[in-house]
């Protein structure tokens, strides 16, 4: 019994459950805080004021506003699929719907405290403002394209009940609502056990990975690849795109390579490409869309976030 017990505390097994549980207790109260904050910020703060504005408001403002409510909005990817196909079908601006898209799976509340809370305030208020600047360039292209006509006949709007009414029907799902009875707080406890059982799971995941290259991935390698070299970044928003899962989940592992040498810059970089990229967000576009503006999206979000994580290494 004792040879086993020996084996079991010499194999790579016990070394890995010992570093994960070690990073979990370090880590864990930052998930609780940026779950319960989060939650808070998405059932108490009047978004709802924030789509209207969009709708007020002209040109470069709306697209502006309708980018700080993606960033704002407690959405997951999936939800934004059938919005996203509704709001073009009803006439909603093309830009704004651009805005919007880009800037949702980049933050939310619950990144944002989280990230503070386990990468410091640089690298959180860094993905905010990489997130305002990619949906606003984004929305303002689009914007200026589609005055150039460069996206005419984009998608047929259906018949029915008039865009307007839609449109405001569809902007206030923008916003979290609790979907049965009791008020409020009912709706807030709600959206904490959904967030907790989501991203919670990525994260617990990410906890055992983070663990696995914390032991078996040199120092050296993580320097020589993801440091400060010139293609570090390059690889990092490469890689984010196919290992990229939740962002509850990348935090932990992220935190890992951090701690590990990884720049700072690469990790904006991963932060930014990663989510974008995500199945949702390309499938609604590429399915919804044509592929012109499909590739003007990909190139937005991937090359932005390489030339924001070079940015952001210099600072």
């Amino acid at each position: 019994m004792e040879g086993l017990q020996n084996f079991f505390i010499s194999s790579g097994f016990y070394i890995v459950w010992s570093v994960a549980v070690n990073m979990f207790f370090r880590l864990w109260y930052f998930v609780a805080i940026g779950i319960v904050l989060g939650s808070l910020v998405a059932v108490y703060v009047p978004t709802n004021k924030l789509t209207e504005l969009c709708e007020r408001k002209g040109g470069l403002l709306s697209i502006f506003w309708a980018t700080i409510l993606g960033a704002v909005s407690p959405l997951g990817s999936y939800a934004i699929i059938p919005i996203f196909a509704a709001m073009l079908s009803s006439g909603v601006p093309l830009a704004l719907i651009m805005a919007f898209l880009t800037a949702s799976p980049l933050i939310n509340p619950f990144l944002f405290i989280t990230t503070w809370g386990m990468l410091g305030p640089g690298m959180a208020f860094a993905r905010l403002f990489a997130t305002i600047v990619l949906g606003f360039t984004c929305g303002l292209l689009f914007h200026y394209l589609n005055k150039k006509n460069f996206f005419a006949e984009l998608v047929k709007s259906n018949p029915g009940e008039s865009n307007e009414h839609r449109k405001k029907d569809l902007l206030s799902k923008l916003r979290y609502e609790p979907s049965s009875g009791g008020g409020k707080f009912r709706a807030f406890l709600t959206l904490v056990y959904k967030m907790a059982k989501h991203p919670g799971k990525y994260f617990l995941i990410a906890i055992v990975v983070a663990g696995i290259a914390d032991t078996y991935i040199p120092q050296s390698f993580v320097v020589m690849t993801l440091g400060a070299s010139n293609f570090s970044v390059l690889l990092a928003a490469g890689m984010s795109i196919p290992f990229y899962v939740c962002g509850g989940g990348a935090l932990p592992i992220v935190y890992s390579f951090m701690n590990l040498g990884m720049d700072k810059g690469a990790a904006l970089a991963f932060f930014i490409a990663g989510p974008a990229t995500r199945i949702a967000p390309m499938v609604t576009v590429a399915l919804l869309v044509k592929k012109k503006a499909f590739l003007i999206y990909f190139l937005i979000v991937v090359f932005g976030g390489i030339a924001l994580g070079y940015l952001y290494r210099l600072m």
